[in-house]
């Protein structure tokens, strides 16, 4: 039957009947009465039934509980009421719940409930499963707002008999309305025609259309569990994708995105190296903009999490629409590996076009920049040696609360790579008012958040609450031969940074220590606050007199060092400057009557670097010549 405009008093009074009976005469003349011929399952419950059909205008309804307008409770012994909400063909129904207060569950059970079917067909029979067994209050609901599977809804009504419970709960009252079925169609073309296959793509092309809309699985329905949906944006040359998700809701902590809940990943490659997002939560996102022609979004679904997933537009847009709105937050948690590039790039980028990037790593860990292209316009003014102000360039900024690049780049010459000396770092992009760029194609770098501090060997210790420390150990049992390396190399070491490099070798080893490519600090005095690099055979803190520290540009012959047993530190400290690229470290373990020849631990003289040959120990010189003594009569035993 149909329920159209029945006001309060009239449904109070019909559900007042004893057995809950719907007269013809109480709801009104168009109604039918009793239940749809097909609800067989109602029939034999001895369900009484309000059926609310659509009448093909836009706008909500109401529905409610018995008694709920005239009197503070719902009737005890409601064997059960079944509501119907019946939509035309390619209608939704869409009901939500405005208040909901049946008791709570006793003993993990419902004595009053409410069941929601989702179902596609228009009856409940006794094959139907309800999706949703509700009771209690609002915040025992898994979602306000639910939605049909098909253009059916229905609500299976019961209470328990009176006199069993406290009957102080006022029961339930909501909105209804019929929405076009075709508002949650995505516009994208399925990849295949298989209906258990979620994946998607749009070629935007002169005969389609610049925007369109995707969803989650089953939206607006909640997503099942275990799903996996691509969608695959291909603009043409010269434009870019912009995503926009009208409604997010999806499990997780959206601070702190993991993949063992639901989540999406947006990339810029097919390769699916180039993240620009990882999200998840139920926070509002930012609108999305791809960097090139090419966009992918990537949803999975881990467990149950009763979340509604998403609603998104997509539009395709010409690159110079954006050009102004090029500036990013990234964070480790959104976006752990990268690629930024300049506007437009790899052609002309526009003038008068700042582009900032900041990225935040979790603490303890840094940020690692790498150019890969660097073509900035270069004026009549430009030197090689001048001042990088009065060009395009890209700065680099290390310290958060201090607005003062750390290093500028500018004309063609492709920069080093870079690292964060703390978990903040920012590259701002500048092009200056002018007109035409000529041949200037930009910049592209990549960028990682790292944990290892760009070191890829050894065995990284951690400090308190799993905080990463540059400290790594190299174990002979492990490997005999191998590198190790100062942070970023070959890129710049970051300041403020201590390393630690521990060396154990098994009885009767010793280690050599080769630092090829030494670039370390300035040369001169090897300690305070100039960078420097200190030998040790000593576990605990302080100076090893045996080993003098170095520092300066140093050939490798004299950065050998040999230890005096099977243990052996090699300590890297870096102060106030960003203009050093470290060393490339070798190690080698072997038998100590292998070790013929030790060198000195003073640097040499090297490109204005002072000499400090007057602290080579005499007794170096003898070692030198009884150790290759010793070592030639083991020869001669052993052959």
């Amino acid at each position: 039957m149909i329920i159209e405009e029945m006001n309060y008093s009239v449904l109070a009074s019909l559900f007042l009947l004893p057995t809950f009976f719907l007269s013809v005469d109480l709801i009104g003349p168009e109604a039918e009465r009793g239940c749809l011929s097909f609800d067989e399952r109602a029939k034999k419950k001895g369900c009484e039934c309000v059926v609310y059909q659509s009448t093909g205008q836009p706008g909500s309804r109401t529905f409610h509980s018995p008694n709920y307008t005239s009197a503070q409770t719902y009737p005890r012994g409601i064997i059960c009421i079944l509501f119907s909400f019946i939509g035309d063909v390619n209608e939704t129904v869409e009901i939500t719940f405005i208040d909901f207060n049946l008791h709570p569950k006793v003993n993990n059970r419902c004595p009053d409930f409410l069941k929601l079917y989702l179902d596609e067909r228009a009856e409940v029979n006794e094959q139907s499963i309800s999706e949703y067994d509700l009771c209690g209050n609002m915040s025992d609901l898994p979602q306000k707002t639910f939605y049909s599977k098909g253009r059916s809804l229905h609500m299976e009504f019961h209470t328990a008999p009176d006199g069993t419970l406290n009957n102080s709960y006022k029961g339930f009252a909501g909105k209804f309305s019929f929405v076009d079925s075709k508002e949650f169609q995505t516009t994208m073309k399925p990849v295949s025609k298989d209906p258990n296959t979620c994946s998607y793509t749009d070629q935007h092309n002169d005969n389609s259309l610049n925007k369109g809309r995707f969803f989650s699985p089953r939206y607006p329905q909640n997503f099942p569990p275990w799903s996996s949906c691509s969608y695959q944006f291909f603009a043409r040359p010269g434009e870019i994708i912009q995503i926009n998700f009208l409604v997010f809701q999806l499990s997780g902590n959206a601070s702190s995105c993991k993949k063992d809940e639901d989540y999406i990943e947006l990339f810029e490659n097919r390769n699916k190296t180039e993240r620009i997002a990882f999200i998840c939560g139920t926070k509002s996102v930012p609108t999305i903009t791809s960097h090139n022609n090419y966009l992918s979004v990537y949803f999975h679904s881990k467990s149950n999490s009763n979340k509604k997933g998403f609603a998104a537009t997509y539009e395709y847009k010409s690159i110079d629409s954006i050009v102004h709105k090029c500036s990013r937050n990234i964070t480790q948690a959104s976006s752990p590996a990268g690629t930024i590039s300049s506007p437009r790039y790899s052609n002309q980028y526009p003038a008068d076009v700042t582009c900032t990037y900041d990225f935040y790593a979790n603490p303890g860990e840094r940020v690692q920049i790498k150019f890969t292209h660097f073509n900035l316009f270069k004026s009549q003014l430009y030197t090689q040696e001048g001042d990088c102000k009065l060009e395009d360039s890209v700065s680099i900024y290390i310290f958060e609360s201090y607005d003062e690049a750390s290093i500028m780049f500018c004309g063609d010459r492709l920069p080093l790579q870079y690292m964060s000396v703390y978990n903040w770092l920012r590259v701002r992009f500048v092009s200056l008012p002018g007109g035409d760029k000529g041949q200037a194609s930009g910049f592209e770098f990549q960028y990682k958040f790292r944990k290892d501090f760009g070191i890829t060997t050894g065995l990284q210790s951690m400090g308190d609450n799993g905080r990463p420390l540059c400290k790594f150990l190299y174990n002979s049992t492990v490997q005999k031969v191998g590198n190790f390396t100062t942070p970023n190399y070959p890129g710049y070491y970051p300041s403020y940074t201590h390393c630690e490099y521990v060396f154990r070798g098994e009885p009767g080893e010793r280690v050599t220590i080769t630092l090829d490519n030494f670039d370390v600090g300035r040369g001169g005095v090897c300690e305070g606050k100039n960078d420097h690099v200190t030998f040790t055979a000593f576990a605990h803190d302080g100076p090893d007199r045996g080993f003098k520290p170095i520092c300066g540009v140093m050939q490798s012959l004299i950065t050998k060092r040999v230890s005096d047993g099977a243990y052996f530190r090699v300590l890297m400290s870096s102060f106030d400057n960003y203009e050093h690229t470290g060393f490339l470290g070798r190690y080698e373990f072997s038998p100590d009557y292998k070790v013929i020849f030790p060198t000195t631990s003073s640097p040499e003289k090297r490109s204005g670097s002072q000499s400090s040959s007057s602290d080579i120990p005499v007794l170096d010189s003898l070692c030198v010549i009884m150790l290759s003594i010793i070592s030639l009569s083991r020869v001669n035993m052993l052959s």
